[in-house]
């Protein structure tokens, strides 16, 4: 069975032409040969733009939340402190070795003296700290000028009360 045709202006098919002809399979193999790989170009690009964000995440993620916790890990070491300094009635060593031990377990170091702050009246106030931890990746590890930020500090302090 041959397609009907319908002839507009100057020999141009006219679009119910174009239709009749789809609906018999004519013309319709030959408009899908220009869409062939645009499904794979799509996916491919959205693999990749997935791609450099998990690289993005996996290189930055580690950094931004050492500098996130390390000031909840100073706060908690300064907390450890001033309990132990109640309890020890201000025996400094085991206060220095309770914050140390501590801050070792989450793989940090203290970042110069325990501090002690006294009123007026020489009782103690309160325990500061300042901790420090290093969390390195690869983009920032071998890439110099992005290795100070490998590094937080945090200051914590607690009150001691009696």
């Amino acid at each position: 069975m041959t397609a009907p045709t319908c002839a507009g202006a100057k020999g141009n098919p006219s679009l119910s032409s174009k239709l009749i002809s789809d609906m018999y399979g004519n013309g319709f193999t030959s408009r899908l040969h220009a869409e062939d790989g645009q499904v794979l170009s799509y996916v491919l690009k959205i693999l990749l733009v997935a791609a450099v964000i998990g690289a993005i995440i996996l290189q930055f993620g580690p950094i931004i939340m050492n500098h996130i916790s390390i000031g909840k890990l100073a706060g908690n070491a300064a907390e450890e402190g001033a309990v132990t300094y109640r309890n020890s009635r201000g025996d400094m060593d085991r206060v220095y070795g309770v914050i140390k031990e501590y801050i070792d377990e989450h793989d940090a170091r203290l970042d110069g003296n325990i501090g002690i702050e006294y009123d007026a009246s020489g009782n103690p106030v309160k325990i500061t700290v300042m901790v420090r931890r290093i969390t390195n990746t690869w983009l920032f590890e071998n890439i110099g000028y992005l290795s100070p930020y490998t590094e937080a500090k945090a200051f914590g302090e607690s009150a001691v009360t009696r």
